[in-house]
């Protein structure tokens, strides 16, 4: 260890030196000459970098569950309104409404767990600032992302329901 009040590229290098010249310093695979803060901000973050990760991997198989459930939930909602979108289709609705009409359904359902969301949201952070007594505010891009990765999950639900829904055979579905 070398107490320094300062740290100077020419000091390294020449550290760097006095350690290769030593019998198997220049053995070594990685770099042992190197400043404290360096030597920190690679090992003592490393607990809050791993569980970050973790929990970005959480969050994104917990939105891919999310839309899983939200496709299934409205391709059974536009399976129970066969029967409607057969005689909207055999009436010359275009399959743009048919699909607008599925994408509405969704929407409503994305609303309504939006407002309970936030909702649930409000009370939970002022609990949270009522026990821990910390007053900062959610930064206002978190506030935008939220609502809009919940309009691209039900987006992207809503794809195949659709497509479902405007292949339907009028036919078969009368007949019934």
């Amino acid at each position: 260890l070398l107490g320094a009040r300062t740290v100077v590229d020419d000091t390294l290098v020449s550290v760097r030196r006095q350690v290769a010249a030593v019998d198997g310093g220049a053995d070594r695979e990685h770099d042992v000459v190197r400043t404290l803060e360096s030597y920190l901000a690679a090992t003592a973050l490393a607990p809050e970098r791993i569980a970050t990760t973790l929990t970005a991997a959480a969050a994104a198989i917990a939105l891919g569950l999310g839309i899983l459930g939200l496709s299934g939930a409205m391709a059974d909602a536009a399976r129970m309104r066969r029967r409607e979108t057969a005689l909207r289709v055999a009436l010359g609705a275009p399959a743009w409404r048919i699909a607008g009409q599925v994408l509405a359904d969704g929407i409503r359902l994305a609303a309504s767990g939006l407002m309970a969301g936030a909702a649930a949201a409000f009370f939970v952070s002022r609990w949270v600032t009522q026990i821990t007594g910390n007053e900062q505010s959610i930064p206002g891009w978190v506030l935008l992302l939220a609502p809009a990765v919940l309009v691209a999950a039900v987006g992207i639900a809503s794809v195949f329901p659709a497509r479902d829904a405007m292949a339907v055979d009028v036919l078969s579905v009368m007949r019934k």
